[in-house]
């Protein structure tokens, strides 16, 4: 029983992690819609609060030790293998 809610508590702050990048990569979308620019400044705020409060939601489900993780990965070498591949 312990171990399927820590698996589920992993599960949902990786998820959170994933849905923090998804909302930043909405606000490239931004400027291409057709709102007004009221509605693009309250949008981009929006996506920016809804970015940053799931990150840092994950980042207490998941604890110190897994952002530590994150942290120590190279992502430039990882990123350049992988466009290498492409």
């Amino acid at each position: 029983m312990k171990r399927d809610i820590q698996s589920l508590k992993r599960r949902l702050g990786i998820a959170l992690v994933i849905l923090s990048f998804a909302f930043y990569g909405c606000l490239l979308l931004v400027p291409l819609s057709s709102f007004s620019a009221d509605r693009k400044i309250a949008l981009s705020t929006l996506l920016i609060i809804l970015g940053e409060g799931s990150f840092w939601l994950a980042v207490i489900i998941l604890g110190r030790e897994a952002i530590a993780k994150y942290r120590r990965v190279d992502w430039r070498t990882r990123l350049s293998g992988l466009l290498k591949k492409l």
